[in-house]
C-alpha cells in the first residue's frame, strides 16, 4: 500500500496552554507601595507615566514613562511610586517551560523604552489599554482614591463591563503578540559565561519544570512501557551536578528569590500533574503514582491526600462526576475490557473499582 502522506509538507503539534488573568490600569500618588508578593504566573508592568520602582531581590530598578517589566512565576518583588505614577499591568500563564528558559539567557527583568525590543511591546500593550472602558465620572471624581480608580479601568473582571468575543479574540491576539515580541528579542541571546545567582535560581526552577514535563511527555507518547521511559535520577541532585552546586548553596539561591526550597517547588509541580493525569482515562492511578516517581502507591496516595485533602480516587471521582460522562471516562481505560462495552453492571463495578 503507498504512503499516502508520503510527500506531505507538515506543521508542528501544538500543545501548549496560555491564560490572560485580566489586567489594571491605574493611576497612584507618590506615597504609593505594593508589599512584597510572588505569583503564579508571568506578571507585565508597563508604565505609561512617571516614574516606578521595583525590587526583585537584591537587585532594584526604575522605570520610567515607556520602560516596561516582566516578572517570572514564583519571583519575589516589591513595587512602588517614585513620582505620580500610571502603569499598566497585567498576568499571563504560557506552560512552554522553553519561553521562560530563554528569558534566563539575560536574566532581564525592564526594558527601556530606547530599547529596539520595546517598542513593539509597548505598542500592543498600548492596543491592550484602548479595550479598556472609560473612566466613569463617578470614578472620575475619586480619581485620588486608588481602589476606585483600580475598579474603573480593569480588563476581565468588572462584572458590569462586558467583554464579548471579539474584545477576547483581540485580547488574545495582543498578548500573542507580546509572548512572540519577547521571545523574538532574546532567543539569539548568548549565554553568559558567569551566572548571576538570579539567572542559577531560575535555571534550576526550569529545569524542574521541564524534567517533569518531558517525562510525562514520554509516557503519554508511549504508555505501554512506563518504566522504560522514566528518568528514576534525583531532578534536584541533577541540576546541582550540572551547574556545579552544592544542594544546599542551590537551596539557599532559590529561596532568595522564590522563597520556598528547590524540593517544594517540585512537590508544587508534581502536585499539578497529578491533578492533570487524574483526568486522563488512559492512566490508572498506580501509573501515576509511577510517573510522578512514587514506587509504593501507598506513598501516592497519602502524599496526593496531603495536597488536596482528597484521596487519587476521591479527587478523580469528583472531577470526573462534574465535568466529564462518567460512562464515557471509564469506557475509554486502556484497561477496560472492549468485550464488556455493553455491560452495564460491569461498567459500575469497573467505575468503582478505579
Amino acid at each position: 500500500m503507498p504512503k499516502l502522506l508520503g510527500h506531505a509538507r507538515r506543521l508542528p503539534i501544538i500543545n501548549w496552554n496560555y491564560t490572560f488573568f485580566g489586567a489594571h490600569l491605574q493611576n497612584v500618588g507618590s506615597n504609593w507601595d505594593y508589599p512584597q508578593e510572588s505569583h503564579a504566573a508571568f506578571e507585565m508592568i508597563y508604565v505609561v507615566n512617571g516614574v516606578e520602582g521595583i525590587d526583585c531581590g537584591p537587585y532594584s530598578y526604575t522605570l520610567d514613562k515607556g520602560d516596561f517589566a516582566i516578572i517570572s512565576p514564583g519571583t519575589l518583588h516589591h513595587v512602588w511610586a517614585i513620582n505620580n505614577l500610571t502603569y499598566f499591568c497585567f498576568h499571563f500563564d504560557l506552560d512552554e517551560p522553553t519561553f521562560e528558559e530563554h528569558l534566563i539567557a539575560n536574566s532581564k527583568i525592564v526594558y527601556h523604552r530606547d530599547e529596539p525590543l520595546t517598542k513593539g511591546i509597548t505598542a500592543n500593550m498600548d492596543n491592550m489599554i484602548n479595550l479598556l472602558p472609560p473612566v466613569s465620572a463617578t470614578t472620575s471624581s475619586h480619581a485620588g482614591q486608588d481602589e476606585e480608580l483600580r475598579e474603573g479601568w480593569h480588563l476581565g473582571v468588572r462584572p458590569d463591563e462586558h467583554y464579548d468575543f471579539a474584545d477576547k479574540m483581540k485580547l488574545q491576539l495582543l498578548l500573542s503578540n507580546v509572548i512572540l515580541g519577547l521571545y523574538q528579542g532574546i532567543k539569539d541571546t548568548s549565554h553568559v559565561t558567569n551566572l548571576s545567582t538570579m539567572q542559577y535560581a531560575k535555571m534550576i526552577r526550569v529545569y524542574i519544570k521541564k524534567t517533569m514535563q518531558r517525562q510525562v511527555d514520554q509516557v503519554i507518547a508511549n504508555p505501554e512501557n512506563i518504566e522504560a521511559n522514566l528518568d528514576n535520577g534525583n531532578i534536584i541532585a541533577d541540576i546541582c551536578s550540572q551547574l556545579n552546586l552544592s544542594i544546599g548553596y542551590a537551596s539557599r539561591l532559590f529561596k532568595t528569590y522564590y522563597g520556598s526550597s528547590p524540593k517544594s517547588y517540585l512537590s508544587d509541580i508534581k502536585k499539578e500533574i497529578a491533578q492533570q493525569l487524574l483526568l486522563k482515562p488512559q492512566f490508572n492511578i498506580n501509573q501515576i503514582g509511577t510517573i510522578l516517581g512514587y514506587k509504593n502507591p501507598a506513598n501516592f496516595s497519602r502524599q496526593f491526600k496531603t495536597w488536596t485533602g482528597l484521596s487519587p480516587k476521591q479527587f478523580r471521582t469528583h472531577k470526573v462526576s462534574h465535568f466529564v460522562d462518567q460512562r464515557l471516562f471509564s469506557e475509554n481505560f486502556n484497561t477496560f475490557p472492549k468485550e464488556n462495552m455493553n455491560d452495564e453492571a460491569f461498567k459500575e463495578n469497573f467505575w468503582n473499582s478505579i
